[in-house]
């Protein structure tokens, strides 16, 4: 992961390979190789409010990861702590110098060579500077030009004599660069002056602005719940539209059912009327035609009379005939049969027998009782 960290004095650099295990020494360690720079240093974290310095076993990474969505608003500055070497001042001087005449510049320019009867470039350390420690600066006091013994100092750094014999318009020289370098601090520190003032306003107004955040977040709730308040009131007016418009049907269609049970109705009485005016235009019968009824039935019932008498005539008439016939069959009969019926004559014309026989006897193998013999036969 990559982390960013503001060089005091000078731009933004990236440490990449930023881990959880990572401290803010070994981010320190990391920025002092790639600077080329020695002494003491410090990671500082500043957000909007204030700036506090990190111990060497904090962790950037947990660090962001407590501040949460402000994390975005926490800076993470380089700052030295100790004496800056000469070297060092003079790469900050000139920095200052670039930035007012040109702009901000993206890395850090290197340091401009001092006068060649002084020193030489200043080596860059092989291992990094100690967190809360300084760091010995090779040949710090011999590169000093107001240092006592200027050719000790030469001797240190493996200069010729020649260089260090230079006349003193050379140190004039540096004077006045040192005049010309020191002003230009005077306005860094002006310039940086303005800038604290200028970001501590901002701080106020962010500070007003964070203390009226709330009424806005409540005036955007109240938005939004009147957005919904608004979108539920058009549900429910469209929903009552539509019972109404169901109301509007259920009336119209009980009104048709209220007409049509009415025609039925209607329909029914009339059916019944028709029906009673029906009964009553029946003919009736007159009163002539009352009167000549019994006589028709009289009539009826004399026609009747005579066919029956005729018929008990014509019964009659068969049944002599028919003693008739039996007697002739009788008399017919050989002589002991008729011996025979003499003597059962007197059995039938016994002193104790009051019934006569009615009919031949050769009909009396039926003892079936008859409306002529209704007890049936006598022995």
């Amino acid at each position: 992961m990559e982390l960013r960290v503001w060089l005091e004095g000078g731009p933004q650099r990236v440490v990449c390979g930023v881990t959880e295990a990572t401290t803010c020494q070994d981010v320190v360690y990391a920025l002092a190789q790639a600077t080329a720079q020695t002494g003491r240093f410090a990671l500082v974290e500043r957000s909007r409010r204030a700036e506090r310095a990190l111990a060497p076993s904090d962790r950037p990474l947990r660090l962001l990861a407590r501040w949460g969505r402000c994390a975005s608003d926490v800076h993470f500055l380089l700052r030295r702590c100790g004496p800056p070497a000469k070297g060092d001042a003079a790469t900050q001087a000139a920095t200052a110098t670039a930035m007012l005449r040109g702009g901000s510049q993206q890395q850090q320019q290197p340091p401009p060579e001092a006068p060649p009867r002084l020193e030489g470039p200043t080596p860059r350390p092989r291992r990094p500077p100690p967190y809360d420690e300084a760091v010995t600066r090779l040949a710090v006091a011999s590169s000093s030009p107001r240092g006592g013994g200027g050719g000790e100092g030469a001797l240190l750094l493996g200069e010729s004599p020649s260089k260090a014999r230079q006349p003193a318009a050379a140190e004039e020289e540096e004077e006045e660069e040192e005049s010309k370098l020191l002003r230009v601090v005077t306005l860094q520190r002006e310039r940086l002056q303005g800038l604290q003032e200028e970001l501590a306003q901002r701080d106020a107004e962010l500070c007003r602005w964070g203390g009226e955040a709330p009424l806005e977040e409540q005036l955007r709730l109240s938005q939004q719940e009147e957005r919904t308040l608004r979108s539920e009131l058009t549900l429910a007016r469209s929903q009552l539209a539509n019972c109404e418009t169901r109301l509007l049907q259920c009336r119209q269609r009980l009104c048709q059912l209220g007409h049509d049970l009415a025609e039925e109705q209607q329909q029914q009485r009339c059916r019944a009327a028709s029906a009673e005016v029906s009964s009553l235009l029946l003919p009736t019968p007159s009163a002539e035609q009352q009167q000549q009824q019994p006589e028709l039935l009289e009539r009826r019932l004399a026609e009747q009379g005579e066919l029956l008498s005729e018929r008990h005539r014509l019964l009659a008439q068969l049944s002599e005939e028919l003693r008739q016939a039996n007697l002739e069959s009788l008399s017919l009969a050989d002589a002991d049969h008729k011996h025979w019926l003499e003597g059962a004559g007197g059995f039938f014309n016994r002193p104790g027998s009051t019934r006569k026989i009615v009919g031949s006897p050769r009909q009396l193998e039926s003892a079936v009782p008859t409306s002529k013999n209704p007890n049936g036969v006598w022995v």
